[in-house]
């Protein structure tokens, strides 16, 4: 490939890239850029929009406070009046929002005016007579009815005595099926709830302010309760139900996320291609807070990404036109600028070639003032001079042949003389060889000399190595001797505590041995004590017998007699019961005792085992450690000789080493 055609390549893919890098920097840029923004001017109407759904609902919840504040000044209120101004209250309220599908209270038993069993029965309550009121409409106007599954235990449990407001759901107004939920207030007397007061609101009006948001000309929104139900959505059919069923096609992968997000009432963002576009689709959660309820509601922004990012588009279009642009323009400029390069340059080579060739009378054409120009100055000055050098070669030629010339004469007479001192170093060579043949005799002796020295000098260090290694040896030798000997004296420091601990244990074995066997003869004179007792017992009772019927044979005055002659009876019988009780009891020490006397004789032999042992084992470690004495000091005297030895072949070794380098000198100086 030429030079132009490789400038011209080298620059336009420099060129590409840096191009292709910068517009690919810029629509990242701007994607990022757009992204930010169309973020925050989602959030931004998802804000506004869930502000106005705020204000919305806050009409009703201010209304269902004001019924709770009045409500909870019953006490300004006659008993008997109370009831009937609550009913034209709630009327009024139904009246003056016909939006509203119920307006409704509910009270704890006999919490209002305590006449709960005057009213049973009566519209507004329930069969016990207890307030539970609410108006709604009917055909025929509003009507006042007792509430159907709001108890009032019940609704302080899902409350927990806040403010409240349940999960929408379809319920029939006005004849029609309609989305509507329920704002509960709570009554309290003293922070303690005793009643609620509500409003069911019905939805369609959060629907409305929906359908105007669309974002980006082409979004949509939504709008989830706490509990995922489908408050407000561009497909009507939707509403009601829970968004884990009804928006699997909307949220796809994410509905898991999705729900989480409204379930807790976090902002969340996610995005997917739906069934129901064939674009990407970015969806935006924001939460918003409805009164003082500490559950939020969510609304859920959709739009199309590529409605986002079709700025970005436009500019990637126009990018790629202006940089396509912007590429011909400059390769149409490296063409030009490569061949105003390149064909200087091939003329330059036309007459290089030339002067290659042997013609030195071609010069190049100076056009321009720039570095080619200055090149081809400096070519054309340099084959002016390549042209002196040659005529000045020509003349130095001549020159060098006359002296040659003259070289050729000296030449002949230098070979004369060379060959006279060729005839006098042949007859030294004869000499040389004479005495050579005297010099090789004397070497090969001496190099038999050094053989035999290397010889010994090898032996000995063979018998170094040795005597090192039997050094070492017996070194650890005599540090494991030294080991042993120190463990078995501390082996027996060791087995003569365990001797005297033997001896103590002996001795206390026998002291228990001793008062085991005074128990024994205690425990004998006890049975033989009691024993003693059991037969007093037995003449006690054969003697408060005889006694019974002596006073049996006094009649009338011996009847006091007969009742101590009863308890006689019974003392005896008690002590005889006793005393047998307690002749098992000794009975059962006695045998135990017997039982640990026998234990403590097979111990005592035991011991006395133990104590022969332990004398057997000092014995034979005493005659151990004298034999591990005797070895150490044997192993000194083996250690002080090998060192001994190790130094005499050391000596020897150094002899052998000064024999050797005299041996070498010797054959250096006979060579």
């Amino acid at each position: 490939m030429k030079i132009g055609m490789k400038l011209v390549v080298i620059i336009s893919i420099v060129n590409f890239t840096g191009i292709g890098i910068l517009a690919g920097v810029t629509v990242f840029e701007s994607q990022r850029e757009i992204s930010r923004l169309a973020d925050e001017q989602a959030n931004s109407m998802a804000i506004r929009s869930s502000e106005e759904i705020k204000n919305w609902f806050a009409s009703y919840v201010e209304t269902a406070r004001s019924l709770a504040h009045i409500m909870e000044g019953y006490k300004d209120i006659p008993v008997e009046d109370r009831r009937r101004q609550f009913n034209r209250i709630l009327k009024q309220t139904l009246i003056a929002h016909p939006e509203v599908a119920a307006v409704y209270t509910s009270w704890a038993p006999n919490a209002l005016d305590g006449m709960d069993a005057e009213y049973a029965g009566t519209p507004g309550t329930d069969a016990s007579g207890r307030y539970i009121t609410s108006w709604t409409y009917k055909p025929t106007g509003p009507i006042m009815e007792a509430m159907q599954g709001f108890e009032l235990d019940t609704l302080i449990a899902i409350t927990e005595g806040n403010e409240f407001i349940f999960e929408p759901s379809i319920t029939p107004i006005g004849g029609k099926d309609m989305l509507a939920t329920t704002v509960c207030i709570p009554v309290k007397d003293q922070y303690k709830m005793i009643g609620l007061a509500g409003i069911s609101v019905e939805l369609s009006r959060i629907q409305t302010i929906v359908s105007w948001l669309q974002p980006f000309g082409d979004g949509h929104a939504f709008v989830f309760s706490p509990g995922g139900v489908v408050a407000a959505h561009p497909d009507p059919q939707r509403l009601g139900k829970n968004m884990r069923e009804s928006e699997s096609d909307t949220f796809g992968p994410f509905l898991d996320t999705m729900v989480q997000a409204v379930a807790k009432g976090t902002p969340a963002s996610v995005s997917y291609q739906s069934a129901q576009s064939d674009t990407v689709m970015q969806y935006y959660a924001i939460p918003f807070m409805v009164g003082n309820v500490p559950q939020p509601w969510s609304l859920v922004i959709g739009v199309s990404r590529n409605t986002i990012m079709a700025p970005v588009y436009r500019m990637m279009l126009i990018a790629g036109i202006i940089g396509m642009l912007i590429l011909l323009l400059m390769s149409a400029g490296v063409v030009i600028t490569a061949r105003s390069i390149s064909r200087p340059i091939a003329h330059t080579m036309t007459v290089l070639k030339n002067i290659a060739q042997g013609d030195l009378t071609k010069e190049i054409a100076v056009h321009s003032k720039d570095e080619l120009g200055d090149l081809a100055r400096y070519l054309n000055f340099t084959v002016d001079k390549i042209k002196d050098l040659v005529l000045a070669i020509r003349e130095e030629a001549g020159i060098l042949a006359q002296t040659g010339s003259e070289l050729a004469g000296n030449m002949t007479e230098t070979a004369v003389s060379i060959n006279e001192i060729t005839a006098n170093i042949q007859s030294i060579k004869n000499q040389t060889k004479r005495q050579t043949a005297s010099v090789k005799g004397a070497s090969s002796i001496m190099e038999q000399v050094v053989e035999n020295i290397e010889s010994l000098n090898a032996q000995s260090q063979k018998q170094t190595d040795c005597v090192s290694q039997s050094s070492s040896a017996v070194e650890q030798m005599l540090v494991n001797i030294q080991s042993v000997t120190q463990t078995l004296v501390k082996n027996e420091t060791n087995v003569t505590q365990l001797s005297q601990a033997s001896e103590v244990g002996r001795s206390s074995l026998q002291e228990v041995s001793r008062d085991i066997q005074e128990i024994d003869r205690e425990s004998a004179g006890l049975l033989a004590i009691n024993a003693v007792m059991e037969n007093i017992a037995s003449q006690t009772n054969l003697l408060s017998m005889n006694a019974a019927i002596e006073a049996a044979h006094a009649g009338e005055a011996g009847k006091g007699f007969a009742v101590v002659a009863e308890e006689i009876r019974k003392l005896a019988e008690s002590s005889a019961e006793q005393s047998k009780t307690i002749s098992d009891v000794l009975k059962k020490i006695k045998a135990s005792i017997d039982k640990i006397t026998s234990s403590t004789g097979e111990a005592l032999l035991n011991f006395e085992a133990i104590s022969d042992g332990v004398k057997t084992v000092t014995d034979q470690e005493a005659n151990v450690r004298s034999a591990m004495e005797e070895q150490g000091l044997g192993s000194k005297a083996i250690l002080e000789s090998i060192e001994r030895l190790n130094e005499i072949t050391g000596e020897v070794k150094g002899s052998a080493q000064r024999m050797l380098e005299g041996s070498h000198k010797v054959i250096e100086e006979s060579k």
